[in-house]
């Protein structure tokens, strides 16, 4: 058997783009064949490569006469998914975010794990994981990590954590430099509330009294606690002179941080190995957000993880055989070995429990700051279908507020407008 991995860009666990909608009759489709061969698209970051593909060289030296060739493609996507997955030619084996699967699950495309493995299969996860990739009961992926974003300083410019919100903006304040023609030499702080599509926002929106959803799913965004977030996150730019202006890409603050131009960034696990390596273990300080001033509340990041999701048989084409081998290399990608290359190479936080414990005992401090983040101020992320809703309105009235056309208090407006049209439009609860 081959196993076709497809080497995509990757996107992190930021959410991705679209609008989802329930597709009735899709589990009859039918008429649908391929070749022998497991597909994959994934989405590990340039850190976590090394280990995914020394994992599949393991796979394949564990289970003899298979073998595994790498097609370039582009970054995977609800609308590549789906078109692909309604020609009966989606990836047996789907590696990505829970919110991103969580959509395509509740549209009918990703299988229901819960019919195929035994309770006992899902026992060595952690028991948040395993809620991360479950839906009114249903179990429609297996976990491969823990994540989330916490806040990573550069301890030769800031050597101690701000445990508030003023306190961080007074030290990013007191290293930041700029020259007389504008252009900073040194940064307190990025954040770049344009720059990742929304994914680190609910934290703040948390820090100042917000929710993004209502008990019943409908959004809750058109509320002053999430204007003031919104505006707080900006003016590390426009007020308080401590953020370069017009930062819209992630690389921007990875790669500033990771040469030392930069007190303060928000960032995950998956990029720690790259700034400890650029600055030196002892230089890399991680601890919780601080707690938001203004309020006295500690800001609630989405806590999740990157899962390994299984199409139906309708939409990837597969055979039974060819399905159940899928599982099987999911489940070996979620093995306590491959979950603790995972950790080696990029610092990724495992999801089984044993593997999970032993990283724990380790007591790396900027892995025990991501720990006291992720496990004591963090929120789960929603991966429900009405998450899904979130990202394209965000970058739509962001990208606006940001360029100065509309106020905060528009941009949110539009956010939970365009939300409950599309929501209301494709049946989705509570519309």
């Amino acid at each position: 058997m081959i196993i076709v991995v497809v080497i995509v860009a990757s996107a992190g666990i930021f959410g991705y783009l679209y609008v989802t909608k329930k597709l009735p009759g899709l589990k009859s489709l039918g008429g649908c064949s391929k070749s022998t061969s497991i597909t994959v698209w994934q989405d590990f970051s340039s850190t976590e490569f090394p280990a995914f593909s020394k994992a599949i060289a393991q796979f394949e030296a564990a289970n003899p006469g298979e073998s595994v060739s790498f097609v370039n493609d582009s970054s995977p996507s609800p609308s590549n998914y789906i078109a692909a997955a309604l020609s009966c030619t989606a990836p047996d084996v789907l590696i990505g975010a829970s919110d991103f699967a969580g959509g395509l699950y509740y549209d009918g495309f990703l299988a229901n794990l819960s019919d195929y493995l035994p309770p006992s299969a899902f026992a060595p996860f952690l028991s948040s994981a395993i809620s991360d990739d479950n839906q009114s009961g249903a179990i429609f992926g297996i976990p491969l990590n823990v994540n989330g974003v916490a806040m990573i300083y550069n301890k030769l410019l800031i050597p101690t954590a701000p445990t508030n919100t003023d306190e961080m903006v007074q030290d990013a304040k007191n290293v930041t430099v700029i020259t007389p023609s504008g252009s900073f030499t040194t940064a307190g702080l990025i954040y770049g509330v344009d720059a990742d599509g929304g994914y680190r926002y609910p934290a703040w929106l948390t820090g100042f009294g917000g929710e993004m959803f209502e008990p019943n799913g409908a959004p809750d965004l058109d509320t002053a606690a999430a204007v003031n977030a919104l505006t707080f996150a900006h003016n590390f730019s426009t007020v308080d002179k401590i953020e370069p202006p017009g930062v819209t890409a992630e690389s921007t603050y990875e790669d500033e941080f990771a040469q030392g131009h930069v007190g303060i960034i928000f960032d995950g696990p998956w990029d720690i190995e790259m700034y400890v390596n650029a600055l030196g273990e002892s230089n890399v300080g991680v601890a919780p957000m601080p707690i938001v001033s203004q309020t006295g509340l500690h800001p609630l990041p989405l806590w999740g993880s990157i899962g390994a999701y299984i199409s139906t048989r309708n939409s990837s084409g597969a055979n039974p055989t060819l399905f159940n081998e899928s599982i099987k290399f999911a489940q070996f990608l979620a093995s306590p070995k491959v979950e603790g290359e995972l950790f080696n190479s990029s610092g990724d936080i495992p999801s089984i429990t044993s593997t999970f414990d032993y990283v724990k005992s380790l007591n790396i401090p900027f892995e025990n700051g991501f720990l006291d983040q992720f496990f004591n101020y963090s929120q789960p992320f929603p991966n429900t279908v009405s998450m899904t809703y979130f990202w394209d309105p965000y970058a739509t009235e962001i990208s606006d507020y940001v360029a100065g056309s509309i106020s905060a208090s528009s941009a949110m407006s539009g956010i939970q407008t365009s939300m409950v049209s599309e929501m209301t439009l494709n049946h989705v609860p509570p519309y």
